[in-house]
């Protein structure tokens, strides 16, 4: 086989040639490029032609007939005068347009009768029954935009409401705190229920109350110290709640990350005292801080250092 197809190769070659030189002639005569004949190609399979050529043969034959006819039509017509094509063309075409506008305006009003008299026959018998249905309806939807705080003057949702009852808790455990952390001069309520649904949802917005006036305040009013000792009562308050109603859930540890250098060094005495005593139960308070101040009122640190070789951390134990 092998030498069979050695002898075979040049003349296979030579026809090689030969189609390539036929194929470049008809690019030329169909002054095609190559790529433009690919995508030609591409778009039609070889079995195209018999069906472009039983076409072509049809095309005559429909051709001839035409010619025919037009000679038998133009017999007919001898000595009789052209009609005006244009004038009776435009004519016809307004008898269409009015006859098109009636059959439409006949159909939209004949679906009108229809509709109107099948919703009758079947909204008659039932009427009173939907009637009761839509008094139930607005019952439901009042019912709902009163739980949901969408009714104007009551804007306090269900979920705000029953909020309000474990926040409540919290902040009689915060509220411990934060009254010995701030010498006696405030504590958290919640803002009245009179006032929490006015305008927006404020149920769970909180005011801060001053034994000095006798006056409730926005928490925003409160320093930069008064805000760290309410944000670390509210979080003891939490942990405190969370272990009251979870019987499964223990807050052993609680860590607190800066915060104590915006305190004064009575408040930050007054939050490290209230810190030691949590801390003398089963509970464990990390302090994260740089003040120099508070690093001599901890018993027990991990001293973290940096020189020129690294950082380095060192057990201080009392």
């Amino acid at each position: 086989l092998a030498e069979r197809y050695e002898r075979e190769l040049p003349g296979m070659r030579d026809a090689l040639e030969e189609r390539r030189g036929e194929y470049a002639e008809i690019l030329r005569e169909k002054d095609l490029t190559e790529e433009e004949w690919k995508e030609t190609a591409r778009g039609h399979e070889k079995k195209e032609a018999d069906r472009l050529r039983a076409e072509t043969e049809a095309f005559g034959r429909k051709k001839a007939a035409a010619a025919r006819a037009k000679d038998e039509a133009e017999k007919a017509i001898a000595g009789r005068e052209r009609p005006d094509l244009t004038a009776l063309e435009a004519a016809h075409r307004e008898a269409e347009e009015q006859l098109s506008g009636a059959r439409d305006e006949f159909l939209q009003w004949d679906g009108y009768w229809r509709a109107d008299k099948d919703a009758l026959e079947v909204l008659t018998p039932g009427t009173a029954e939907r009637a009761r249905a839509a008094e139930e309806r607005i019952r439901l939807e009042s019912l709902y935009s009163r739980l949901n705080g969408k009714v104007t003057g009551a804007r306090m949702d269900l979920e705000t409401f029953i909020q309000r009852y474990y926040l409540a808790r919290i902040l009689e455990a915060a509220n411990r705190r934060f009254t010995e952390m701030s010498a006696g001069q405030f504590a958290l309520r919640m803002v009245d229920i009179d006032r929490a649904g006015a305008g927006k949802n404020r149920g769970l917005d909180l005011m801060v109350y001053s034994a000095v006036t006798g006056k409730e305040r926005e928490v925003h009013t409160l320093s930069g110290g008064e805000s760290f000792m309410a944000a670390l009562s509210l979080a003891l308050g939490m942990a405190d709640m969370i272990g009251e109603s979870s019987s499964a859930i223990n807050l052993d540890i609680m860590f607190i990350d800066e915060g104590f250098g915006s305190l004064d060094d009575h408040a930050r005495g007054q939050a490290v005292r209230v810190l030691k005593k949590m801390a003398g139960g089963r509970r464990l308070i990390g302090i994260i801080s740089h003040v120099t101040e508070l690093r001599q009122e901890i018993e027990d640190k991990l001293a973290v250092t940096r020189d020129e070789e690294g950082s380095r951390v060192q057990w201080q134990i009392s």
